[in-house]
């Protein structure tokens, strides 16, 4: 237990681009770009010194998600997926495109982790927002919610750098919160790895 009520020293948190479907016109995160960006991935958790006194909040997809939970994971620190939909749902959107392997590791990682699926949308609440978007923004105020401030957030964002109108919870919106919030962030650019 660390100050404030808090269980954890630091919370390091992940949102970015899945692996590209076959049929992608402009590659983002090809699968080719893997192995590159788990090693980024690796340096930058050691970089901010994650281990097993802290928390991990991923959103679970092919990818960016999966790839940081599983070095979360080897490093030792506790490993929370929160699943914008219900799993079969889940798994069918956003990870079987990019084959076998990636649903048998979801479900691996599914199985080492603490899961909650995103809470239906208040009746209030704008209708332009994906459950994407929301699982974000949720992600972000888990991750203010278990730590001592907010200088102990470390976002990382697997992500091209474009803005393509995401709006509010989307990728850019992501960095911009975590940077007002003073929070740590890094960003890895699958487009600019080799």
């Amino acid at each position: 237990m660390v100050a404030n009520g808090s269980h954890f020293e630091k919370v390091a948190i992940c949102s970015g681009h899945m692996i590209d479907a076959a049929d992608r016109k402009e590659p983002r995160f090809p699968d080719s770009k893997t192995k590159a960006v788990r090693d980024k991935i690796a340096e930058q958790l050691a970089q901010w010194k994650i281990g097993p006194r802290d928390l991990s909040i991923c959103g679970g997809a092919c990818g960016a998600d999966i790839l940081f939970g599983e070095e979360c994971l080897r490093r030792g620190a506790q490993l929370r997926v929160l699943l914008p939909q219900a799993i079969d749902d889940f798994v069918c959107d956003s990870v079987r495109h990019a084959g076998d392997d990636w649903v048998r590791r979801f479900h691996a990682l599914r199985e080492q982790a603490e899961v909650n699926v995103l809470p239906e949308k208040p009746a209030d609440s704008p209708n332009d927002i994906s459950i994407y978007a929301r699982n974000n923004l949720w992600i972000i105020n888990t991750a203010r919610v278990e730590v001592p401030d907010s200088s102990a957030i470390y976002a990382l964002l697997v992500w091209d750098e474009k803005s393509t109108g995401d709006g509010p919870g989307g990728t850019s919106d992501f960095a911009s919160t975590v940077r007002a919030l003073g929070g740590a962030l890094a960003i890895i650019n699958p487009t600019k790895l080799p």
